[in-house]
């Protein structure tokens, strides 16, 4: 009787000290995760990601985009650097949760701008950007992953 105790306790044991030596997973804030699924990880091949116009809407009505703004894409990559298809560089940050600062170098009129945009959805295949145009309306930019 004496023994099974015995190898029920090692048995025990051993199960708990198995558990509690793999591995664990942490979570990450919300706000590392909004860039993160921006911009990568920085970890091996996963240090950038580009999104490609989808579809625009203006104070929810659709926007007819043109072959070339269909074309058009943002790259976000995970050090804060950025471009776009339209040859302008620049930085971005995350500092509050869904809202995205783009400081942007517009190389065809050698201006800099920065624009604050509401991030209204982000996940691994698709950003909506929601900005207040200088005439009232609100502008919602849906982008799809392209990489």
């Amino acid at each position: 009787m004496k023994s099974k105790f015995i190898i029920y306790s090692l048995f025990f044991l051993i199960a708990i000290s198995a558990i509690l030596s793999c591995a664990k997973t942490d979570t990450i804030p919300a706000l590392q995760f909004q860039k993160q699924l921006l911009a990568g990880t920085g970890k091996y091949q996963n240090t950038l990601h580009s999104w490609q116009l989808d579809s625009t809407k203006i104070n929810g009505a659709n926007v007819l985009l043109t072959n070339t703004q269909k074309n058009f894409k943002k790259t976000f990559l995970f050090d804060g650097a950025y471009f776009d298809s339209d040859n302008n560089l620049g930085k971005w940050e995350i500092t509050t949760i869904n809202k995205l600062k783009q400081t942007i170098i517009y190389q065809s009129l050698n201006r800099q701008d920065s624009v604050v945009y509401d991030i209204v959805s982000i996940n691994a295949a698709q950003l909506n950007l929601s900005i207040k145009l200088s005439n009232g309306q609100t502008a919602i930019y849906s982008f799809k992953i392209s990489n």
